[in-house]
C-alpha cells in the first residue's frame, strides 16, 4: 500500500523520538520511502508503542492511540544503489537500536495525526518526506543482533539465529527491512511488509525440520480466547507439523470465509489471508518449537472488519499465541472433538467446513485437516 505523502511547506528542524521503529514502503521502483517512526514528545512509555508483545493486556484504543503518534518520516532510498548511503547508515542504526533514539530531523510542518492502514503491516501516523535525519542520541546497540548482522551468510540462517536469541518477530523484520541481513553482496532495503513474509517463512521451513524428528502430541486438545472482540479457536491434533487457517468475517457486505491450508497444491484464497496465515504460523510454530513436539493445527478465526482491521495481521498472531498461551480442553476421540468445537465455534461447525476446498482423494490418513471432521456428516 503507498502512503500519502504530506508536504506542508518548507522544511524546518525537529526533535523526535523513536521506540526505535522502521518501517520501508514501496514508492516507485527502485526507490522505496525507508523511515523511522516518531513520536514528537518523549514518553516513559515510548519504547513498547512499537514492540507488540507488550501489547497483549491492552484495549484497542490504547494501541491505537500509540500507533497513531507515530509519525512516519521518510526519505526515498534506491534499494540498487543503497543511496544516499548517510540515510541509509542512519537508518540501520536506529533498526540496530535496543532502547528509544532521539533525532534530529528536517521536514515538512506534521500534519495532524491520524491513523492509516498499512498492509502487512502495524498503523502509523501520516506519512512526511524528511530531508534530513541525524540520531542526537548514542543507540544502545544490541550487539548479539550486531555481531549476528555483521555475519556474511544467508539470510535465512540470520532470522534464525536471532530468534533462536529471543529476538521478535518484529525486531528481526526491521533488521530484514533495512538491509542488514544476507549475503553481504546482496543487501538492499526491501518494503516491510516483504520482510515480514520472508523472515517467516525463513522461521516456518527450519521450524518444520526441527520438529519432523519430534514426538507428535499424544491427545487432542482446543483452545480458545477472545482477542479484541475477536474469537480464536485452535484445534491441536497428533500428527506431522501442518497450520492450516480458516477465517470467518464479518464486513458491511455480510459475512465473508477465506482460508489458508498449508498444502502447495493448494493455493490461499486471497491474498490478505494468506497474509494473515503467515503471522498465525509464525505463532503456532513458536508454540511448536517450545514444546519439542509435532502437531496438525487448525486455526478458525471469527473476525470483525469493522472493529480491527486497521491493526492487520497482528491480531491474528496475537490471537492464536494468547489461545496457545492457554491450558486447552483435552479431547479423547472424534466425536468428543466434534462436541467440543460445536460448543464453542461460532458460527456453527458446517459453516466452518464449508470454506475449505476438499478432494476426493482427502482421507483422515493423509494429514488432509478436513476430511476426519467431515465424516460426521
Amino acid at each position: 500500500m503507498r502512503s500519502s505523502i504530506v508536504d506542508m511547506g518548507s522544511p524546518h528542524q525537529l526533535t523526535v523520538f523513536s521506540p526505535p521503529g522502521i518501517a520501508v514502503e514501496s514508492y516507485r521502483y527502485p526507490t522505496v520511502l525507508a523511515g523511522v517512526l516518531v513520536s514528537t514528545t518523549p514518553s516513559e512509555h515510548l519504547a513498547i508503542f512499537d514492540h507488540p508483545e507488550t501489547w497483549l493486556g491492552l484495549d484497542r484504543e490504547s494501541i491505537a492511540s500509540m500507533r497513531r503518534s507515530l509519525y512516519h518520516l521518510a526519505i526515498p532510498i534506491d534499494t540498487r544503489a543503497m543511496s544516499p548511503s548517510d540515510s541509509v547508515r542512519t537508518l540501520q542504526a536506529i533498526a540496530l537500536s535496543a532502547t528509544p533514539v532521539a533525532i534530529d530531523a528536517e521536514v515538512q510542518s506534521l500534519p495532524p495525526r491520524h491513523i492509516l492502514p498499512h498492509s502487512g503491516m502495524l498503523p502509523t501516523g501520516p506519512t512526511v518526506i524528511a530531508s534530513k535525519l541525524d540520531i542526537l542520541s548514542e543507540p544502545e546497540t544490541s550487539k548479539m543482533a550486531e555481531r549476528i548482522t555483521q555475519k556474511d551468510i544467508p539470510a535465512h540462517d540470520a532470522v534464525w539465529q536471532l530468534l533462536d536469541y529471543d529476538y521478535s518477530l518484529d525486531q528481526v523484520a526491521r533488521l530484514f527491512s533495512v538491509g542488514l541481513l544476507g549475503r553481504h553482496a546482496s543487501r538492499r532495503m526491501v518494503p516491510t511488509r516483504g520482510a515480514y513474509k520472508a523472515v517467516i517463512d525463513a522461521f516456518v521451513v527450519r521450524a518444520l525440520q526441527e520438529t519432523e524428528g519430534e514426538h507428535t502430541i499424544s491427545e487432542s486438545r482446543v483452545y480458545a480466547t477472545n482477542m479484541l472482540g475477536e474469537n480464536f479457536v485452535v484445534l491441536m491434533r497428533p500428527g506431522p507439523s501442518r497450520v492450516d487457517y480458516l477465517r470467518v468475517e464479518l464486513t458491511d457486505n455480510g459475512v465473508k470465509t477465506s482460508y489458508s491450508l498449508q498444502e502447495p497444491s493448494r493455493p490461499s484464497s486471497d491474498p490478505r489471508t494468506s497474509m494473515y496465515a503467515d503471522h498465525v504460523r509464525f505463532a503456532a510454530f513458536s508454540a511448536l518449537l517450545r514444546e519439542r513436539k509435532s502437531a496438525h493445527i487448525t486455526v478458525f478465526h471469527h473476525a470483525d472488519k469493522n472493529v480491527n482491521s486497521v491493526l492487520g495481521a497482528w491480531v491474528a498472531r496475537a490471537g492464536v499465541t494468547r489461545a496457545l498461551s492457554s491450558k486447552g480442553s483435552a479431547c479423547g476421540n472424534l466425536p468428543e472433538t466434534l462436541r467440543l468445537l460445536d460448543t464453542i465455534l461460532v458460527p456453527d461447525l458446517d459453516t466452518w467446513l464449508d470454506i475449505a476446498p476438499v478432494s476426493e482423494s482427502e482421507t483422515p490418513e493423509n494429514g488432509s485437516m478436513v476430511a476426519p471432521l467431515l465424516r460426521r456428516r
